[in-house]
């Protein structure tokens, strides 16, 4: 049907329902029907090799437009919201390794809070008081173990790590996120790490025991920042440029060994400043 059509047939059904006194629901739903079809063609516009007048575009074959291009066209940035996220077998990879590990320093942080909570209470020790060296009591107890605002690290831990770990439940249920949001999860990342580096220095340099609970979050907590980094440069989730994702793409097949040197780092510094802890373990102390 024309636009001249579908116009004569508006006037001639309004002038109807102008001269009768009851309107009929299904005429008054016929016009408002035919104005939607009218504006709908009005402004559709369809290139055709055959018929290329406004006029006769209702009989032109549709022209299909990806939506890459449709986003291109509107403006739209690798990484946006909506646009260019992981492939699905990405996001499937990538949110199960994130929700693993998050879950996985979950439990320590909710141990070490249950724990904390039944130390203060009544005395209770807690569970990873194996030996001299491993005495979670000890660290619980000293003044790095709330070192933000008298808050217990635990805490910032399950909410840290909670958050990690809906994104990656997010991402195993199809959603995507904004580039704004990837910054600040990545810089939540290394703020996270760095924080239990410092940590570790001051457990092993300072108050002198070492915590199970927190040693665990520094091995999730290493490998979750050397791989997500470079994951989510190669896809332009940070940044939209094309050098960083190419070096990002590069590093990660590679990127298993940053937190193999971090972790063995971490390990010599305990056995030179704990030279009876391995002998000890060995023995079964």
């Amino acid at each position: 049907m024309h636009l001249s059509a579908i116009s004569f047939e508006i006037k001639f059904c309004e002038a109807t329902l102008q001269n009768c006194c009851v309107i009929a629901s299904s005429d008054a739903i016929r016009v408002l029907s035919l104005r939607a079809e009218l504006t709908i063609r009005s402004n559709l516009s369809i290139v055709s090799p055959v018929c290329p007048e406004k006029s006769c575009a209702m009989t032109a074959p549709v022209q299909y437009i990806p939506p890459r291009r449709v986003a291109q066209r509107h403006g739209a940035r690798r990484g946006d919201n909506g646009y260019v996220n992981p492939t699905f077998r990405g996001r499937i990879l990538f949110g199960t390794f994130i929700l693993v590990f998050a879950l996985v320093s979950l439990w320590a942080a909710l141990t070490l809070s249950t724990e904390g909570f039944y130390l203060l209470k009544d005395g209770t020790p807690p569970s990873c008081n194996i030996n001299p060296f491993f005495s979670c009591g000890n660290v619980m107890q000293s003044d790095e173990a709330h070192a933000f605002f008298t808050v217990p690290n635990y805490f910032w831990g399950l909410i840290g790590w909670g958050v990690v770990a809906a994104t990656g439940a997010g991402m195993l249920a199809g959603a995507t996120y904004s580039r704004w949001y990837w910054r600040t999860f990545a810089v939540g990342m290394v703020a996270a790490w760095f924080f239990l580096m410092w940590l570790f220095f001051a457990a092993v340099y300072s108050i002198g025991f070492l915590c199970l609970y927190c040693m665990v979050t520094w091995v999730t907590q290493s490998i979750m920042l050397w791989i997500v980094t470079p994951w989510l440069l190669r896809e332009k989730l940070l940044f939209d440029n094309d050098r960083l994702a190419r070096i990002g793409g590069r590093v990660l097949p590679y990127a298993w060994l940053i937190p193999v040197v971090n972790l063995a780092a971490i390990a010599l510094a305990i056995i030179a400043q704990f030279p009876l802890l391995v002998p000890m373990l060995i023995n079964g102390y």
